[in-house]
């Protein structure tokens, strides 16, 4: 169903989802595609990044920095560091900037804000955030081992990563584009997660 869907919406076959650098070029169509923003993808040119423009001076960036993909806000050229998430992993990047956008995606296409949870008190059975003393949350631990390591401002930008351990970017952009978010995001939650 996913494979029909992104011949729709003009995006790339599940073959395109083994390549996490490929869903960059998936994400930038689409984003282009059906949202005021502009999206540039660097990365396939050589660079270090990836660029939202949401116009007025404003937007936001996915880049490569010391072995640590980061995605922050921008404004007025300036970036904040450390404000979103930083990570080794690619994927764990680009899922919290897909939840971190998609609600631009969705009112572009008309439908209703989704998502899934973001509070620390809606985490998944058995999964712990880890939180530093200071202000930052650096990983998430799971019932079956698994440990996610980011850097993170809010417990708003990772605690969504338990929901979606499992889950492809290319795969979770999928069921954005679907009005009830289809049997992905339903799956853990039985219905969809209306904000």
């Amino acid at each position: 169903m996913l494979n029909a869907l992104g011949r729709i919406f003009g995006r790339g076959t599940s073959g395109d989802r083994d390549d996490p650098m490929a869903f960059l070029d998936e994400y930038a169509a689409v984003m282009n595609r059906h949202t005021g923003l502009e999206v540039y993808n660097g990365f396939k040119r050589g660079h270090t990044g990836l660029s939202i423009d949401a116009g007025f001076g404003s937007g936001m960036l996915l880049w490569l920095e010391d072995g640590q993909y980061c995605f922050d806000e921008e404004e007025r050229g300036k970036v904040v560091k450390g404000g979103i998430i930083a990570s080794a992993s690619v994927e764990l990047t680009q899922k919290v900037m897909v939840n971190y956008t998609v609600s631009i995606l969705r009112h572009s296409l008309g439908l209703p804000v989704l998502g899934v949870p973001t509070k620390a008190d809606e985490l998944p059975s058995g999964w712990v955030l880890q939180e530093t003393p200071t202000w930052s949350y650096v990983a998430l631990d799971g019932p079956q081992g698994e440990h996610l390591e980011f850097v993170a401002s809010g417990a708003r930008y990772c605690v969504a990563l338990a929901w979606l351990y499992d889950v492809t970017p290319s795969e979770l952009l999928n069921a954005y584009m679907l009005p009830d978010g289809g049997p992905l995001l339903r799956r853990w939650l039985g219905y969809p997660y209306l904000r």
